[in-house]
C-alpha cells in the first residue's frame, strides 16, 4: 500500500535506485507494528522488549557483523578461485562509495525490521511455554525460510534455494539463543545484506536492477556451492559454542 502511494506520487520510484529506497524504507512500517502491538496490546514498552532490561549490546552487534562479513568475504575469494570465469569486475570507486553512503543505513533498517519481527517478536512469543526454546527457534526460523526460500527468485534453483534459506534461517535462531537477544542477528543479517548488495551482485538477483553498486558480479548464482558456504559458516559457529560450552564447565 505504501509503496503503491509513493510510486502514484512520485513516479521516480518505480525503478533504479529510488525504487530500492522507497521499497526498504517501507520497513519501518514493520518496526512501527511491532511497537504498537507491544506497547499497547501487550502492555511492553517497546525498548523493554527490544533489550530486555538490558543496555543495547553495540558491541555484540559489532562482533558479529564484522566476523560474518569477514566470513562472506572469504567465501568471495574462495568461489572466485574455484570458479574465476563465472566473475567480472566492476568497481568504479566514487559511485560505489556513494551508493554505499546512502543504502547501508535503509539496509540496517530492512535488516533490523526483519529480525526484531522474527527474533525478536515472534521467538519470544513461544518462549514461555514448555520447550520454549526448541519452539522460539523452530517457530520464527521456519517461518523466516518459508517466507525468504519459497520465493520465485530463490524457487528457479529447485531444492537448494529452500535449503540455503531453511539453514540460514536456523542458525539465526540458534544465534539469537546462544546470545540471549537479537544483536548478534542484527548484525549477520546487516552483514549478509551489505554483502549482497553492495559487495557482490549476481545476474538472477531481484535488486540487480535498483541502481545499487557493486564491486564483482557473478554471471549466475551456483545455489549448491552457496548452500555448502553457509553449511560450513554454521558447522564452525556450531563447534565454537561446543567449545565454549566444554571449557565453561571445567
Amino acid at each position: 500500500m505504501w509503496l503503491k502511494l509513493l510510486n502514484t506520487l512520485i513516479p521516480a520510484t518505480t525503478s533504479g535506485f529510488p525504487s530500492f529506497v522507497a521499497l526498504f524504507s517501507s520497513f519501518l512500517f514493520l518496526i512501527l507494528g511491532v511497537f504498537l502491538i507491544t506497547k499497547f496490546f501487550f502492555k511492553i514498552p517497546f525498548r523493554t522488549f527490544l533489550f530486555e532490561g538490558r543496555r543495547p549490546e553495540f558491541r555484540k552487534f559489532a562482533i558479529y557483523f564484522s566476523l560474518y562479513l569477514l566470513a562472506l568475504i572469504l567465501y568471495l575469494i574462495l568461489d572466485i578461485t574455484v570458479h574465476p570465469q563465472a566473475f567480472t569486475f566492476h568497481f568504479d570507486p566514487l559511485p560505489w562509495l556513494g551508493v554505499l553512503l546512502i543504502a547501508a543505513p535503509i539496509i540496517f533498517v530492512q535488516s533490523a525490521a526483519e529480525e526484531i519481527l522474527f527474533r525478536g517478536y515472534m521467538y519470544r512469543m513461544f518462549r514461555s511455554i514448555k520447550g520454549g526454546a526448541f519452539w522460539s527457534v523452530f517457530i520464527s526460523s521456519l517461518t523466516f525460510a518459508i517466507v525468504h526460500g519459497l520465493n520465485p527468485e530463490m524457487m528457479n534453483y529447485g531444492i537448494w534455494g529452500p535449503l540455503y534459506y531453511l539453514i540460514g534461517a536456523f542458525f539465526l535462531g540458534f544465534v539469537a539463543y546462544y546470545t540471549n537477544g537479537i544483536a548478534a542477528t542484527i548484525g549477520i543479517h546487516f552483514a549478509t545484506n551489505i554483502f549482497n548488495m553492495t559487495i557482490w551482485a549476481y545476474g538472477e538477483s531481484t535488486v540487480e536492477n535498483m541502481g545499487l553498486q557493486s564491486i564483482v558480479s557473478r554471471h549466475t548464482l551456483d545455489m549448491p556451492f552457496a548452500f555448502f558456504g553457509i553449511f560450513a559458516i554454521v558447522i564452525s559457529y556450531s563447534a565454537f559454542q561446543f567449545y565454549k560450552y566444554k571449557r565453561n564447565r571445567l
